[in-house]
């Protein structure tokens, strides 16, 4: 999601005024789908979620099938216009909050809508044909539970005449019969509400999710909180104003999860003073209290499934040092119970990546610049935690450090990435093996960047990235005149979403290659490594 300034003034009042203020909200959602030509995207989805957040609070009823419709259509234009595929997913997600209360008008086109959308994002007719079939059951056992209702039912039956109708049209698209099978008994188990929308060919998995760990990092200015799930659940996200009692506060409802055993109040320190965890009529609830003014972005990662809450004092893309470079935040991949790859030889990723981090470190301080390293022993810190150390740390550039891996022997060379979505089947590979996930899950996490990029970050990202391929390929050619230049490339790893300064990920070598093995133990190679991270810092707060 993108960075929203969280709510501080004008979130109470009466509820005559709060009536006015919805009807405003709405018709101005009205008019941003009329007018030929919209704002910037942000614009629009800052009025779609707005418009989503009083459907949450309304609850359900027809008031809150309409504004969960008015929010889908307006994701649905921004990613029309923009081709945002995280946009696509936050419609289709809304307009099936809409299609859960099928007796009210609209529900039935917001669920043809949503199956429509999940069809296209997926670029597959049969996820069209499998979300139409499970819209028109849903409907259908809606119209049983309702038999008697006349409106209702007259309703209910002419939603199933038009789903019918397009289900006919692409009928080639029909999925196999185990499949609808499974959609009919995940529907006598679990009931004829909510529909949950999966964008690959497979469904989520059946069952109530728990929630399984919590882990707060927090800092003066910034914080991150991970919540991890044993399975995906549907997210809304909300704040509320300060009272007497607390102060302003962020939160994310989890649908259709138990709490567990998971801590009520967990304490953190900095700008989040404290996180609440607590059931809730429709779910959990997890609440993080800010120490004054912030700004917050959440999203999810998968495998395992996690919510993470960044929030900070100002938002990204606003640092007060420009390109002054003062702290650099080294983040020595792997570690710990994690070695990383493993040469042929033995020689371990890990141990390589924490060499090089401590060599640049000392060069860095030389020259008058800050270090902070997100380990400096062999210990296993998670992704999430790295990129939010280097947060806390105020840092104005990140360089996670690795060395590759690949299936042949024969690939050799120095590579540096940014974060952004990819479609070249290697770099998708040397993500999935960094995020240590399937390539399917780490294509995904593609599309939740497109809506967290922030221009100026990106832009900045690149220019290191260029400098510090260039500086590595030129230290190393010193002396190993054969260095292959692998060049800068996009990926989706985990390790750099969130970071709120220029972050690349440094691929130093390949240690399945048995020449660079052996160049990666010995110490004038990982010297040289090292001065070409550090070379690279000066030219950046150069300005070359």
């Amino acid at each position: 999601m993108p960075w929203l300034l969280a709510c501080v003034t004008s979130c109470a009042g009466g509820s005559s005024k709060n009536a006015d203020a919805g009807s405003a909200e709405t018709e101005h959602a009205k008019a941003l789908l009329a007018a030929a030509q919209l704002p910037s995207r942000a614009d629009v989805l800052a009025v779609a979620e707005s418009v989503e957040a009083s459907a949450d609070k309304e609850g359900s009823g027809a008031r809150a099938v309409e504004l969960h419709a008015l929010a889908g259509a307006l994701f649905e234009r921004a990613w029309r216009v923009e081709g945002k595929e995280q946009d696509a997913k936050e419609a289709a997600e809304t307009f099936g909050k809409a299609a859960r209360e099928p007796r009210y008008a609209g529900a039935c086109e917001a669920a043809i809508r949503a199956a429509q959308i999940a069809g296209e994002v997926a670029h597959d007719a049969t996820v069209t044909y499998r979300e139409l079939y499970r819209a028109e059951r849903r409907f259908s056992l809606r119209a049983a539970a309702d038999a008697g209702i006349s409106d209702a039912t007259d309703s209910a039956d002419s939603c199933r005449g038009s789903i019918d109708a397009k289900l006919a049209r692409i009928a080639p698209f029909r999925p196999p019969s185990r499949v609808l099978e499974a959609i009919d008994h995940d529907l006598a188990q679990n009931g004829s509400l909510g529909m949950e929308l999966s964008f690959d060919a497979g469904a989520l998995p059946s069952g109530t999710p728990h929630i399984t760990g919590l882990v707060p990092i927090g800092g003066k200015d910034t914080a991150r909180i991970v919540v991890t799930l044993d399975r995906p659940a549907p997210m809304r996200i909300g704040d509320e104003p300060p009272t007497a009692d607390h102060g302003l506060r962020t939160f994310v409802d989890l649908d259709g999860v138990d709490v567990g055993n998971a801590p009520r109040e967990t304490l953190v320190g900095g700008i989040a003073t404290r996180v609440l965890i607590e059931p809730t009529s429709t779910g959990a609830r997890i609440t993080t209290e800010l120490d004054g003014r912030g700004f917050r972005r959440t999203f999810h990662l998968v495998e395992p499934f996690r919510v993470v809450i960044d929030v900070a004092r100002r938002p990204p893309g606003t640092a007060e040092n420009g390109r002054a470079a003062r702290i650099v935040a080294l983040d020595p991949g792997h570690g710990g119970s994690d070695p990383g790859a493993i040469g042929g030889a033995g020689v371990r990723e890990k141990d390589v990546t924490l060499a090089i981090a401590e060599l640049a470190a000392k060069a860095l301080a030389s020259q008058g610049v800050t270090a902070v390293l997100t380990r400096d022993s062999d210990r296993y810190v998670s992704l999430e935690e790295r990129t939010a150390r280097a947060n806390a740390a105020g840092a104005d550039l990140f360089v996670s450090i690795h060395c590759n891996a690949a299936e042949t022997h024969a690939k050799r060379g120095v590579e540096t990435y940014v974060l952004d979505t990819t479609k070249d089947e290697t770099a998708s590979r040397v993500a999935a093996r960094e995020n240590a996930t399937s390539q399917a899950a780490t294509r995904e996490i593609g599309s939740i960047l497109a809506s967290m990029k922030i221009a100026d970050e990106a832009t900045h990202s690149q220019r290191f990235a260029d400098l510090l391929e260039r500086s590595a390929v030129t230290s190393l050619k010193l002396r190993y005149a054969d260095t292959v230049d692998g060049g800068v490339k996009n990926a989706g790893f985990y390790v750099l979403v969130g970071a709120r300064m220029p972050a690349v990920l440094f691929e130093t070598s390949y240690i399945s290659n048995p020449l660079e093995e052996q160049l990666l133990a010995s110490d004038e190679y990982k010297a040289r490594l090292s001065d070409g991270i550090v070379n690279a810092v000066k030219a950046y707060r150069e300005g070359r």
